[in-house]
């Protein structure tokens, strides 16, 4: 359903807002994805690792240290929007898109963090579930807003609530299943220190995954950020196997469950999955994409092959990245996503000024390659230690 529900948003997206319009969406959903890593200091991520092994942290402490980061994540969002207003897309400094942005912004950094502490209780299915369905309602009020023709900032609008649905969801979900003892209020002060220790993971993987786009936006054409956004789309359908996969080993070894030879284990079935998806994306792009986003969409097709490629590459390092979390090497986890940031931002500031969507696309072939192979590097090294102590 999460495949068929993010191509369709993707297709009404392009469809109903052309690729200025569209880039500007682009922009505004990651911009925000990447405010909202930022302030959660990566406190989401350490709970995922503390919970299951119940090292003085609780649900109620990190429920309450959520609250009180909506705070400086208020400041970062204001902050963001005036300077693409200044920099990179004029649209920022109208104040509906701006509203909208702000909308969007604290939606999601609600949804997040519910989603991840379903996550961190074990409820990995359920969380993936309740993703899904956020989608499929995101996809619901887009499709309501492309009829009635209602423009770009009602659709940023319906992407807002939609994470609102999945945080409601989430919450109930949460909480009736853990019943009434949640804990006292503690814990907060070792998830923000280890959270920060954490948190190359999360942003340094989110940088990488949306600095293409901005850098596009800030070095190009908006119309190559709506071509590039539309090649997004269909491309990131890759990566949703590989992202179950690795918060399930992410779980697995937080729990003391994770053995090397699993893991690899896993990589190798995700591949058999991967490649011939990938095989048949490129082979038929240049028939699909002018007849499902139009002919105006007909050279993003070049940008999506370039980024099956990159998909591929950046599978090693979801499993490996987030297993690496969960054995507690915070700083081990944190390298191999900022070691895409460092990539990305050397080589699209090389390749993007003169290739436009395609080149931000081979930077992102760069940037996750450089993620698995340090996220591989290591896992090895960690595994070997962690065997060598026993």
């Amino acid at each position: 359903m999460a495949v068929a529900v993010s191509a369709g948003t993707g297709i009404l997206t392009a469809r109903g807002l052309g690729p200025e319009s569209r880039g500007t969406l682009a922009l505004a959903v990651s911009v925000a994805g990447l405010c909202v890593l930022l302030s959660a200091l990566g406190s989401n991520v350490a709970i995922r690792r503390h919970l299951p092994r119940r090292e003085g942290v609780t649900i109620r402490g990190y429920e309450r240290l959520s609250v009180i980061l909506l705070v400086p994540l208020a400041i970062v969002l204001v902050a963001v929007a005036y300077l693409m207003a200044t920099f990179v897309d004029p649209s920022f400094g109208d104040w509906r898109i701006g509203l909208a942005f702000l909308g969007y912004g604290f939606g999601y950094f609600a949804s997040a963090q519910a989603l991840d502490l379903l996550n961190a209780q074990g409820h990995v299915p359920q969380s993936a579930r309740i993703n899904a369905l956020g989608s499929l309602v995101c996809l619901l009020f887009v499709a309501a807003c492309t009829v009635l023709q209602l423009g770009l900032v009602a659709i940023i609008w319906s992407y807002a609530l939609s994470t609102v649905v999945q945080f409601a969801m989430a919450l109930q979900y949460s909480r009736s299943t853990r019943g009434a003892q949640t804990g006292e209020a503690t814990g907060m002060k070792r998830l923000v220190r280890d959270g920060l220790r954490l948190l190359g993971l999360n942003l340094g993987q989110s940088l990488t995954y949306r600095a293409d786009t901005i850098m596009l936006g800030a070095l190009s054409a908006q119309s190559e950020v709506g071509l590039y956004a539309v090649a997004t789309t269909p491309a990131g359908i890759l990566r949703i196997p590989a992202n179950a996969l690795g918060q399930s080993s992410f779980h697995d070894a937080a729990s003391g469950e994770a053995h090397p030879r699993t893991i690899f284990k896993r990589l190798a079935k995700l591949f058999l999955i991967l490649v011939p998806m990938a095989a048949v994306g490129w082979l038929v792009a240049d028939i699909v994409f002018p007849i499902v986003y139009g002919t105006e969409y007909l050279e993003a097709a070049n940008s999506f092959r370039v980024l099956l490629i990159a998909e591929l590459a950046l599978a090693p390092f979801l499993v490996l990245g987030r297993t690496i979390a969960g054995l507690g090497s915070m700083w081990g986890a944190s390298a191999s996503g900022l070691a895409g940031v460092v990539a990305l931002l050397v080589s699209g500031a090389l390749i993007i000024p003169d290739n436009g969507a395609v080149g931000a696309a081979w930077s992102s072939v760069i940037a996750y390659s450089a993620m698995s192979v340090v996220a591989t590097i290591v896992f090895f090294r960690l595994w070997k230690h962690l065997r060598s102590s026993e």
